[in-house]
């Protein structure tokens, strides 16, 4: 295997590790997604993390905005779920390999993120070996795009309460209008169906409104509350909140996509569940 190459860790877990039964699995999730008319294409979306057969659904609804669009680069945003660090690391990695084949890690964008804050940005491989938030979209990036677009995976480990608007800063004065932004978070861990849906519901509205005290507030009700099962409102914070900060800087405007959670997959067991939504920025 080459090194300069990050191979996929959750294939077969989270989705075929087959290429043609993942391309007939994601074949069936466009053709069922939804269409949203008229919409522009979205300058970033924020999308889940699952498993497919519980967020694919969702996930199919929103990467079905861009279907058939060309980028430069999607750069990818998420916390960090399988390894603890400081700061936010910048994969670089000669590419990233998925069964639909390889795609190119933009280089010269994560070396300038480096350059311009090696305090804060730095190259940390081996967090991003393991992680599946980002590998998961790779699939649905190669479905839905044409061919010719690089990465840049950005991962947020454990930060200080400015993280946000500062990645924010610095990914603005290296994107361009070709670029695109995929911010990766599931919503609510483990409440209720039906608790689930309510409490997503807020966080949902919080985030189009890109209320960043909102969410910090909403968390804070949610665990004050102390909802059965409610472990948290939403899993990527650091990387939602710079989405949203990127997006009110550009005078973006949100639309929710889809809403689901694990529930609505497996019916038999709706006493804890897991939410997933997807929304996009223009």
């Amino acid at each position: 295997m080459n090194k300069r190459v990050r191979y996929p860790a959750v294939a077969e877990e989270f989705y075929p590790s087959d290429a043609g039964e993942l391309n007939a699995m994601l074949t069936d999730l466009f053709h069922n997604a939804h269409q949203r008319p008229g919409m522009n294409t979205p300058r970033a979306l924020i999308v889940p993390h699952a498993a497919y057969r519980y967020s694919g659904t969702v996930s199919a609804d929103a990467f079905k905005s861009i279907e058939g669009r060309s980028f430069r680069t999607v750069i990818l945003l998420g916390n960090a779920h399988s390894y603890l660090f400081e700061g936010i690391t910048i994969d670089l990695h000669e590419s990233w390999h998925s069964p639909f084949g390889t795609v190119p890690v933009d280089h010269a964008m994560g070396s300038r993120l480096i350059d311009l804050d090696p305090g804060l940005f730095h190259k940390l491989d081996i967090a991003h070996h393991c992680d599946h938030v980002l590998e998961v979209q790779l699939p649905f990036l190669q479905h839905s795009l044409k061919p010719g677009f690089s990465i840049l995976p950005v991962l947020f480990g454990r930060n200080k309460p400015d993280v946000c608007r500062r990645a924010a800063d610095y990914l603005l004065s290296v994107m361009t209008t070709e670029d695109l932004v995929v911010a990766s978070t599931d919503l609510s861990h483990y409440p209720s169906y039906l608790d689930a849906r309510s409490i997503d519901r807020t966080t949902l509205d919080h985030m189009v409104k890109m209320d960043i005290d909102g969410l910090e507030q909403h968390e804070k009700d949610v665990r004050k509350r102390g909802i059965n099962g409610a472990i948290s409102t939403y899993c990527s914070p650091d990387a939602v909140k710079t989405v949203l900060e990127i997006g009110r800087r550009f005078g973006w405007v949100a639309e929710e996509i889809s809403y689901q959670n694990s529930g609505d997959a497996d019916h038999d067991d709706r006493s804890a569940v897991v939410g997933y939504g997807a929304i996009a920025f223009h």
